[in-house]
């Protein structure tokens, strides 16, 4: 589609108008940090500091594999460089809602457009072009290991699960899709995945070996306090279980440790329960929703699953899940953490547990796509049916 470039195009310069009022500084610390690496300074043992970031600076929390890939962000002057970042986005955002929309569907062409559009505009991806976050990139990776065929041209050279991997050895996230793919025993995705990680910590390795032995046996233990900000854990911003727990009080984070190791064997247990069921891209959509939920630090741009999951159950269900679905959807485009979070602190006792609803809508609305997933995984879609019979997913039958 022609059309996309040009969003990203527009959507790009829309996010550099505020560049002033709201700095990119995810984008910024992933070109400061790159730079710094090459110039052998250890990014690990202090924030990064620079034009735009605040003064007391920012953590670098990827990988030394992940600074050395992020140089691509230093190619060019600051402004030139965000705009590519962003437009990218926008348009990993397109393959995603595209591989989530069934090839016989009327309109197509006019609904994918119209979700990205809707999509732009929601709170998890507004976030995630301000920031100029990396997070729809690893989405991408992992979604076209799962949907490129096994015997395509590039899988002759990049087996499928390798991207898995260096998605993982990029941010450590999506590690979590190497457990899924041995209990639903994809025995060669899960193999390949693995030995694409590996790749990345050994290159890392080889270019940076000073900082990969600082991250890899110190600051990678380390991580959950320098990723939530000091002060931030218990914000709005932070949807994980954790968070919500925090926002409780602090006596709860300690127990709630106990709660995501539950919520992270349930949420991949029903991810394989829905993949036996042949709902394939339902099941790695799963997984990657209890990715957010059992980290420590799931930030709202973190949330890039559940608007593709949302798609999804949308041509699984029927009125009453299209219902939660359109519901769902308001939620996000109307920014509900932030309206929660305003409730709570400004608005009357009344509206108190609708702001507490609101404000932790992203955790509670993936558990609900969860349980629905899990709930429906027996129910067969004619459009979605007609979408994987084309041979877009891989796997057993599908009957998303």
């Amino acid at each position: 589609m022609t059309i996309v470039p040009v969003l990203g195009i527009v959507f790009a310069n829309l996010y550099q108008l505020n560049i002033g009022v709201y700095p990119p500084v995810d984008f910024l610390i992933y070109r400061y940090a790159s730079v710094a690496s090459w110039l052998g300074e250890d990014i690990y043992a202090r924030n990064i500091f620079g034009e735009l970031l605040p003064s007391e600076g920012l953590p670098f929390v990827y990988t030394p594999f992940a600074a050395s890939l992020l140089s691509v962000t230093s190619l060019f002057p600051t402004q030139v460089s965000f705009m590519l970042w962003t437009t990218g986005c926008v348009a990993i955002l397109a393959f995603i809602i595209g591989v989530c929309l069934p090839q016989s569907l009327p309109r197509r062409r006019t609904i994918w457009l119209a979700l990205l559009l809707l999509g732009c505009c929601s709170t998890v991806v507004a976030q995630h072009l301000v920031w100029g976050q990396i997070n729809l990139f690893l989405a991408g990776l992992c979604l076209a290991d799962f949907v490129r065929h096994t015997n395509g041209r590039w899988s002759r050279f990049v087996p499928k699960g390798v991207l898995i991997g260096v998605a993982a050895g990029i941010k450590l996230t999506p590690a979590i899709f190497i457990p899924y793919l041995l209990m639903t025993r994809q025995w060669h995705m899960a193999v390949s995945a693995i030995a694409g990680f590996a790749g990345t910590v050994i290159i890392g390795g080889i270019m940076f070996p000073t900082m990969s032995f600082s991250y890899w046996f110190s600051n990678v233990w380390q991580l959950s306090s320098k990723v939530d900000l000091g002060t931030q854990f218990a914000s709005a911003g932070n949807n994980s279980i954790q968070g919500a727990a925090g926002a409780i009080g602090h006596w709860a984070v300690s127990p709630s440790k106990v709660i995501v190791i539950v919520v992270a064997i349930l949420g991949l247990l029903a991810a394989a329960a829905v993949f036996r069921a042949g709902q394939t891209l339902a099941a790695v959509l799963t997984v990657g929703m209890t990715a957010n939920l059992v980290s420590p630090v799931s930030w709202v741009h973190h949330w890039v699953y559940l608007i593709p999951a949302l798609i999804v159950l949308w041509f699984l269900g029927r009125t009453r899940t299209r219902i939660f679905v359109a519901a769902a959807a308001l939620v996000l485009l109307i920014h509900g953490t932030d309206l929660g979070e305003h409730m709570l602190q400004n608005g009357t006792i009344m509206l108190a547990p609708l702001g507490i609803l609101l404000r932790e809508s992203l955790l509670l609305i993936s558990i609900a796509t969860i349980g629905t997933f899990f709930a429906l995984r027996s129910r067969t879609s004619p459009l979605a049916a007609a979408t994987l019979s084309q041979g877009r997913l891989e796997g057993r039958p599908a009957r998303l």
